[in-house]
């Protein structure tokens, strides 16, 4: 009898994770435009921080509706773009690639105006350099996947108190201005949870728009 994986899998941090962002940013640069900047964010780009093992990576360029015009590139390195995500933002191509399965990768494209990097780049940095909010985040998700492993979307609200104080924290000390007190949703565009705690609390071929 083969026992199913559960929905929710955390690993520890390993190191094949910043490798396997070197290989996809080289990949990626030969299809994306010129200008665009290619990032590793998420959880698996701090270091010793446990995580689902899915690359997200943070694009910025000028030319993403170019790029949603003509996919053919993209899809033909095995990312597929669902327009139901993150539908209300017109400056953001969300894709995703499966392997055998698993979501391997999760390339989030942004146009250079959009305020949204700014988080996604400030809660990277700031769990790297601050150890003690990495380990908070880290017993945050262990519980969470202890708790809900065949639910993606409950693990991710079960962790989300943690996130969301650690979120705000990590702003501060970048330096970003203050959101309207909406711990819920956004209030525009960009106004959101980094990305990787919104797109990757679905499962492979989910349709459903990402819940925050």
């Amino acid at each position: 009898m083969t026992t199913q994986s559960p929905a929710v899998e955390i690993l520890d941090w390993t190191p094949a994770w910043a490798e396997r962002f070197t290989h996809d940013k080289a990949e990626l640069a030969t299809v994306l435009p010129a200008d665009a900047t290619i990032e590793h964010v998420g959880s698996t780009s701090v270091p010793g921080l446990p995580a689902k093992p899915t690359i997200d990576i943070l694009v910025t360029t000028n030319d993403v509706d170019a790029l949603r015009i003509n996919l053919q590139p993209l899809e033909a390195l095995g990312y597929y773009y669902n327009p139901k995500y993150f539908a209300d933002d017109p400056d953001h191509l969300f894709l995703k690639r499966d392997t055998d399965g698993h979501r391997t990768e999760h390339p989030h494209i942004f146009h250079r105006r959009s305020p949204a990097p700014r988080s996604d780049r400030a809660f990277r940095d700031y769990l790297t350099a601050h150890p003690n909010a990495a380990r908070r985040y880290s017993h945050a998700k262990k519980v969470a996947a202890k708790a809900h492993p065949d639910s993606r979307a409950d693990y991710g609200q079960a962790k989300q108190p943690v996130f969301q104080d650690l979120l705000e924290e990590a702003r501060a000390w970048a330096g970003i201005p203050p959101r309207p007190s909406d711990r819920i949703g956004p209030t525009r565009p960009g106004e959101t949870a980094p990305i990787w705690d919104r797109a990757r609390d679905q499962p492979p071929g989910e349709n459903r728009q990402p819940s925050t």
